[in-house]
């Protein structure tokens, strides 16, 4: 398996995980070592970003890639999140780099305005 096919299925295994509400699925793809970077926080392990993907997991009602793009072992996604209202579907850019077959940098955008209303 190539860089690029092991960072493809590396990312669309956590992503069809956390997306159906498999948590635990999901966190098996995460290195222990994650660097997360989002625009309502920030985590330095996977043990101290579970909680979070709990909770965005919990409360996604239905997420769509748009587009998927992969190079070696880095991958950029670009996806529609449908949260609760008053957020309501939000369009998310995530980027992705993996190592071994885990997740090891993870950085998400998205205009948070609305989960800061709350």
């Amino acid at each position: 398996m190539t860089a690029a096919e092991e960072t493809r299925a590396t990312v669309l295994g956590y992503f069809n995980a956390w997306t159906t509400n498999k948590t635990d699925e999901a966190y098996t793809f995460l290195a222990d070592d994650l660097a997360f970077w989002g625009p309502t926080a920030s985590y330095t392990s996977a043990e101290e970003f579970r909680p979070a993907l709990i909770r965005f997991a919990s409360m996604t009602k239905r997420a769509q890639i748009s587009k998927l793009l992969v190079e070696g072992d880095w991958a950029a996604m670009y996806y529609d999140c449908e949260l609760p209202a008053p957020i309501g579907t939000i369009k998310i850019a995530s980027f992705f780099r993996v190592e071994r077959g885990k997740i090891r940098q993870y950085e998400t955008m998205f205009d948070a305005t609305a989960f800061r209303k709350g």
